[in-house]
């Protein structure tokens, strides 16, 4: 539950949400339209108390003999099972940016006249503004003159301007192209954007936040009506550590999967000579759960291995959000093998065009992504590919976490992995599940790490699978496996978990 006010200080929002659905509630707020947050939402408190002018302390209204006000919400539009939507306000209108008619949000407008009816309000919705692409809207910042919404498209970040006075509306679908709308000019196609505060609702320009594997976090300036993007700050790289930004490269780059569909990979290495390098040490993170995209982003301990040598590699499987929600349902419940066999594909990629050394590619996964990393380690095939693996709280036991239901989130998460109590879901969680399908090959070299408490993955799930491990492969702890020496990268010790 979130609660939070407009940009324009006139509604006090009350945000509910689910993995898939939204309800949200509006309290207009009383007297100036200064009113903060915090002294609306104080209506909600269970003592119904207020401040005392003299001594600041909370008191009882009833013990003053004075009622509490009542405060009022209004449901602007009626929960749908699958349907999300977010809102803001701004003259007369509420902005909701919804998934009902394009899975990656279409923006409308929601007149204050035609909110708060029993109806549901869906029927009044008037169609606004149609993101360019395949954008998947993320957030906005919903101004006095300017609509700013933030997202990306095929893993590239996106901020895209529709300015609202020169919108033309329509009952039918909605303005494809609004006059004068564009795409800003974001400083590189690898990286994520994160909206400032932009807290003044007559602003003129906003700020964001650009990251990235080379840039730590650099603060922009844009321009609303001219569209012009200013440095305004960024953080350093420390001198004393070794070769700064400028020693690397950072491109996207897409590899086929066996079926033919092409899968966005990021790539941070060393710069490259007119040669065009040579094959290096690679560490390849992957996630692909959730429909949540993996963000490369920048990480200090990326960059002592970059310094040493190494290439860093985000692979983009299907089942993440990267290319919308089309890409998350194509690696989901009874596809969700699916990103097991992207995974592997990108692998073979990366040591077929020589970005990877063969014996010098590891890979590493964290949470849901250990399930799609443990699959692949259990694949004496695909697992040879590798020299090591880190899996970070790994989600390896998804058969039996799927089939308790006394687990706090395990309802909730059918519609991800699909429901054990049906046959079909119950073979394809089976097959999957990195726990039940542990093999007598040799698997690379792997460090396990498990929470103490965690609600989503209980510490038992990568104990398990380590002690199955090695009852199963006695092998698995027999002798070292020598560490590439590519680039002068040499690692002096291994972890067995």
């Amino acid at each position: 539950l979130e609660v939070f006010n407009t940009k324009d200080q006139e509604y006090v929002l009350l945000s509910s949400n689910t993995k898939d659905t939204s309800e949200v509630r509006a309290v207009r707020c009383s007297g100036a339209s200064s009113t903060s947050a915090s002294s609306v939402a104080g209506g909600f408190s269970s003592s119904g108390g207020s401040s005392s002018s003299t001594s600041g302390a909370r008191r009882n209204p009833a013990s003053l003999g004075v009622s509490a006000p009542r405060v009022e919400q209004h449901l602007i539009l009626a929960p749908r099972e699958g349907v999300e939507y977010f809102v803001e306000h701004q003259a007369g209108f509420f902005y909701v940016i919804s998934n009902h008619e394009r899975p990656d949000f279409l923006v409308y407008r929601l007149p204050e006249e035609s909110s708060f009816l029993s109806d549901g309000g869906w029927q009044h919705l008037q169609p606004f503004f149609r993101p360019p692409g395949g954008m998947h809207v993320t957030d906005a910042d919903v101004l006095s003159k300017w609509l700013v919404l933030y997202g990306h498209d095929a893993a590239e970040p996106r901020v895209c301007v529709v300015p609202l006075d020169a919108a033309s509306f329509s009952d039918g679908d909605a303005v494809d192209q609004q006059q004068g709308s564009y795409l800003a000019a974001v400083p590189s196609a690898v990286g994520s954007v994160e909206p400032g505060v932009n807290a003044d609702p007559d602003a003129t320009s906003i700020r964001f936040t650009f990251r990235s594997p080379l840039e730590a976090g650099a603060t922009y300036h844009l321009d609303l009506a001219s569209g012009s993007v200013e440095l305004v700050r960024r953080r350093e790289w420390s001198a004393s550590g070794g070769p700064g930004p400028d020693a690397f490269e950072c491109e996207r780059l897409e590899f086929p999967a066996r079926d033919g569909e092409l899968v966005p990979l990021t790539l941070v290495r060393p710069k490259r000579d007119g040669s065009g390098g040579f094959p290096r040490p690679c560490l390849l993170h992957v996630y692909g759960a959730y429909g949540s995209c993996l963000v490369p982003d920048f990480r200090p301990e990326h960059i002592v291995l970059l310094r040493q040598g190494w290439v860093i590699a985000f692979a983009h499987v299907r089942g993440g959000g990267e290319r919308g929600r089309s890409w998350h349902a194509a690696g989901k419940q009874l596809n969700k093998v699916q990103s097991v066999l992207d995974l592997v594909d990108g692998m073979r990629f990366l040591l077929a065009r020589g970005i990877a050394a063969p014996g010098g590619l590891c890979a590493k996964a964290a949470s849901a992504g250990g399930l799609t990393l443990g699959a692949v380690l259990n694949s004496p095939e695909a697992s040879a590919l590798l020299a090591g693996a880190v899996l970070e709280v790994p989600f390896v036991d998804l058969l039996t976490g799927m089939s308790d239901p006394s687990l706090p989130l395990t309802v909730h998460e059918f519609a991800e992995w699909g429901d054990p109590r049906e046959p079909e879901h119950e073979a394809n969680l089976r097959s999957l599940c990195p726990y039940e399908n542990v093999g007598s090959h040799r698997y690379p070299r792997l460090y396990l790490s498990c929470a103490r408490v965690d609600s989503r993955v209980p510490p038992w799930m990568p104990l398990k699978l380590a002690a199955r491990i090695r009852a199963r492969s006695p092998s698995y702890l027999d002798g070292p496996i020598s560490a590439p020496r590519t680039g002068g990268v040499r690692r002096r010790h291994s972890a067995a978990a």
